[in-house]
């Protein structure tokens, strides 16, 4: 095992990685005098992951089944998963988004058993099939909740004018009919083809010597009967042409009109494009958004946002867009605003003084957030996965330029814009 050190001199970091045996990726962000500790075990098996080519042949997956089986990992006869965690001083937890999985844990003690207990519990499914089909009723409330969630009924509804019915428009955990579909068998194929430890990637950060815990980690492996990957390849559809533009709304219990706005972006060639897309959106976003921003001071004083306005730029080799939304008493008024300033921005610009100020606000909370062990952990388990380097971030909001954001404007589909209203039931 060769571990590797790479120095971030500019910003005081090192990270360090080494691969073990059986081809699982282990990353450590030393934090000396820190006191609490974090892990996240993250694999590259989300929404929108739903085939692959297995053994030549091409195996569709239904719909929230990398959701359903994150909630099954936790499952085991003998003791429960939480608890035990809990015994150790440790606290865990779990998410699936649309390109990956992820398990994580904090601790400021018993750190080496914690991470045991985490690579067991993910790398060892121990759920029954009773387990699975008690399982499908928790799901099935859980997607009624969210569906009853009008911030949530926007941003889909938003995404599915966008994409029609491409995965990334889906809930995340499927749907109704989804359930019925994933039994024991589907789940046990989910973690063979995709859970593979050469394709999971380790992230630490903490109070921690880089050679101690990489030796405890590969003993930890060697422990285990692992075979090699399987033959099975991910496989995620582009998303289709957009759909005829429309604007529709929905009635729901609010006591204010919920907007979305939504716009296509032209879709990377690459995760490293993807990575500077996202970084200079959130540039974008900030100039567009924050609140020392004349655009966002303009409307907050016309009454026509609060301070529930926000933005969401997402981008992949498969999808790409960017959500505006909020709360609003003039929807239609404040979506035409977002449009003639998104093309008055296309065709002027920002002077050179506005950018390099959001740049430097940019940069100084990505330095604060490295303060953040579980959201750098996060953060750098998601880019490691997608082949590129968290800390490049930093480097290129350091080297922004007038041209990076008059690229990504110029990508935005801005004449074919997609809007979802929730609006109180009262209201006709």
């Amino acid at each position: 095992m060769e571990i590797t050190c790479k120095s971030y001199h500019l910003l005081g970091e090192k990270l360090f990685s080494a691969t073990m045996d059986n081809g699982l990726q282990c990353i450590l962000l030393p934090k000396e005098g820190f006191k609490r500790k974090f892990a996240v075990l993250a694999v590259p098996c989300g929404s929108v992951h739903r085939k692959a080519m297995v053994d030549g042949r091409e195996v569709t997956l239904p719909g929230g089944v990398a959701h359903f089986l994150e909630h099954k990992l936790f499952e085991d006869p003998g003791a429960n998963v939480e608890n035990r965690f809990a015994r150790l001083g440790a606290s865990v937890n779990a998410f699936t988004n649309h390109t990956m999985t992820a398990y994580v844990f904090s601790t400021a003690d018993n750190f080496n058993q914690c991470l045991d207990l985490l690579l067991e519990f993910v790398q060892q499914p121990a759920f029954t099939q009773q387990g699975v089909v008690d399982e499908r009723s928790v799901i099935a409330q859980e997607i009624k909740m969210y569906a009853d969630q009008p911030y949530w009924s926007a941003y889909l509804g938003t995404l599915k004018k966008l994409y029609g019915k491409h995965a990334i428009a889906e809930d995340i955990a499927g749907t109704l009919d989804d359930l019925q579909r994933i039994d024991y068998r589907v789940l046990r194929d989910c973690h063979r083809f995709f859970y593979h430890p050469a394709n999971m990637v380790l992230v630490m950060a903490g109070d921690l010597d880089s050679s101690e815990l990489f030796q405890h980690v590969a003993e930890n492996q060697q422990s285990r009967e692992v075979g090699p990957p399987p033959p099975a390849v991910q496989t995620v559809d582009p998303a289709p042409e957009q759909p005829e533009p429309a604007d529709e709304s929905r009635e729901m219990e609010v006591g204010r009109p919920l907007f979305n706005l939504g716009f296509r972006d032209a879709v990377p060639a690459n995760w490293q494009q993807a990575q500077h897309k996202e970084t200079m959106a959130g540039l974008l976003l900030e100039m567009i958004s924050g609140k020392n921003g004349d655009f966002y001071n303009r409307l907050y004083d016309q009454g026509l946002i609060d301070s529930s306005f926000a933005l969401d730029y997402t981008t992949s080799p498969w999808y790409s867009h960017l959500i505006f939304g909020g709360e609003t008493d003039r929807p239609d008024d404040v979506a035409g605003e977002i449009k003639a300033e998104l093309h008055r921005w296309r065709t002027t610009g920002w002077d050179w003084s506005q950018i390099e100020q959001n740049c430097n606000k940019l940069v100084g909370h990505f330095v604060m957030e490295l303060n953040s062990l579980e959201t750098t952990v996060m953060a750098c388990a998601t880019d490691w996965l997608q082949g590129v380097d968290y800390f490049k971030r930093f480097e290129m909001l350091q080297n922004a330029q007038t041209k990076d954001l008059k690229e990504l404007l110029q990508s935005l589909n801005l004449e074919q814009p997609c809007m979802h209203v929730v609006r109180p039931a009262s209201c006709k």
